[in-house]
């Protein structure tokens, strides 16, 4: 073995490679030296964390967020930018916009911190892509839309109906918040003492949601003039001795209300209860005596009703 390479290297002496060898070399590292004292521009890597990234949101991806930077410079420099390890870029989660289950952000809004991490001599480029794309892990789910707030109509008339439209919209979640989910709600919305039908437009609160479409639904306010009406309703005695007749006291009222056309024929005296206690005129000590309404229904508005007391003597 020690001959075969004692053979070789007489044989390069004899060719005078081992000169050519050294030249080449240093020619190679005079190259090198003059390439790296030259400006280029190239990409650099540059990592990027987001802060305040809320529970229930999970990105679509493995590894390091990254983004490419063209930076102009020497290449001694620009070698150490590619060797050596950088801040990364710092956004906060609020920064992106969300859409279709992915989270954009145009990268300009970085260019301070990139070159705050730059040489004075290093020239910012441009990012290598204009807008960082991240998707994030998602389900979806038709889901119906309730109204959030108070609507309601002026005097004299009621509110008959409101339809939401459309009635149910599609909602785009994380999975563990679209499966707790069973509607939504409108952002809170007020109308008050409205007297003709009204078309509300109004937004969908995205509560847990990434993104809801459509964003915006229509509320179809329907508002119907009450009518009047009157009845009769007999008055109950509460708490009276079985011996006490008292001839004098009312046995009936008259009740005026408002009711809708829908309920208009529904309603009628049973649905009334108006009472008379003994304790009251016992205790009333010579003041009137109210005659007093325990039971009305809902669809009864502005209810009267005479006499609505009675004047009582000391007992």
């Amino acid at each position: 073995m020690k001959k075969t390479f004692k053979k070789i290297f007489k044989k390069l002496e004899e060719n005078n490679l081992f000169p050519f060898l050294f030249f080449l070399l240093v020619s190679c590292c005079l190259w090198l030296l003059q390439t790296l004292n030259v400006s280029y521009e190239t990409g650099v890597s540059f990592d990027i964390s987001i802060q305040h990234v809320p529970d229930n949101v999970e990105l679509d991806r493995s590894g390091t967020i990254e983004t490419d930077v063209v930076l102009r410079d020497k290449g001694t420099v620009i070698a150490k930018y590619k060797m050596m390890s950088k801040e990364p870029l710092q956004v906060d989660y609020s920064d992106f916009v969300y859409k279709n289950g992915v989270l954009s952000l145009p990268l300009s809004v970085l260019k301070s911190q990139v070159q705050d991490n730059l040489e004075a001599t290093t020239s910012f480029v441009r990012f290598a892509e204009d807008t960082l794309h991240i998707a994030v892990k998602q389900n979806r789910k038709l889901l119906p839309v309730r109204v959030n707030g108070r609507i309601d109509a002026a005097e004299h008339y009621e509110v008959s109906g409101i339809e939401i439209v459309p009635s149910n919209v599609m909602v785009h979640a994380t999975p563990d918040v679209l499966e707790k989910m069973e509607f939504v709600n409108t952002e809170f919305v007020v109308k008050r003492y409205l007297k003709g039908d009204k078309v509300i437009p109004v937004k969908v609160s995205l509560g847990g949601a990434l993104d809801i479409e459509p964003v915006e639904v229509k509320l179809h306010v329907n508002i119907s003039p009450l009518k009047v009406k009157k009845v009769r309703v007999p008055v109950e005695h509460v708490n009276f001795p079985r011996s006490y007749h008292a001839m004098w006291l009312p046995t009936e009222v008259e009740l005026t209300f408002e009711v809708s056309p829908l309920h208009y024929e529904l309603l009628g005296s049973g649905d009334f209860n108006v009472q008379i206690d003994y304790n009251d005129i016992v205790n009333a000590h010579g003041r009137p005596v109210e005659i007093k309404l325990v039971k009305t229904p809902s669809q009864a508005k502005n209810v009267e009703y005479v006499p609505s007391s009675i004047n009582v003597s000391i007992l």
